[in-house]
């Protein structure tokens, strides 16, 4: 918006135009500015006005167009890490076969338990016995979490990842089963004796 100020100030336009058509001017570009960053930046179809999709209707679409992948895990334990900035919570939970998963982001909150809001309350639904992971095929991103089985509470929550753990690209990535480390030396590694240990 400045941008277009300075240059019209250059063409001298504000010298030539009559001054009472160079505010309604400016203000019709910035609203079709407006609407053209509406339409760049929001995904086809969606209404960035209108109702937010419920997360059922969201999945249901992404179903019809063949854009959703479920993959179900079964677990025994779990240990939560803090977020470090604002990435989100992570998780790293042990499966059936000895593997460990590692779950990583924003979405992880929703699972959270809520006890301060009487409008939100909720019990811990994650992490859990069994569950399936519901992504986006070609973006990557976790749609929802089916929680079923028994809740498992966290054993412990780890300080977050340092710095140096981030730079090194020694956190894993959403989604990945690890296969050469343990749960217990992963929870030896990040929890040691500082993690807050969990009933």
């Amino acid at each position: 918006m400045l941008l277009l100020v300075v240059i019209l100030g250059r063409l001298d336009m504000f010298d030539r135009a009559p001054t009472w058509i160079v505010g309604p001017a400016i203000a019709v570009f910035m609203l079709a500015m407006m609407a053209v960053s509406q339409w760049l930046f929001n995904r086809r179809g969606s209404n960035p006005f209108g109702k937010r999709k419920t997360t059922e209707e969201h999945v249901r679409e992404l179903e019809q167009l063949g854009y959703l992948e479920s993959v179900s895990f079964r677990a025994r334990r779990a240990f939560g890490v803090e977020e470090f900035e604002d990435e989100g919570l992570h998780y790293f939970l042990e499966l059936e076969d000895g593997r460990v998963l590692f779950l990583s982001g924003q979405y992880l909150y929703d699972y959270e338990p809520i006890s301060d809001d009487p409008e939100l309350n909720q019990a811990r639904p994650f992490p859990c016995t069994e569950f399936t992971v519901r992504r986006h095929k070609k973006d990557g991103y976790v749609v929802d979490l089916v929680c079923g089985g028994t809740v498992l509470e966290p054993e412990l929550v780890a300080p977050p990842f340092g710095a140096e753990v981030w730079r090194a690209k020694g956190v894993p990535e959403d989604g990945e089963v690890l296969t050469g480390i343990s749960y217990e030396q992963l929870k030896r590694r990040h929890g040691g004796a500082v993690g807050e240990q969990r009933a």
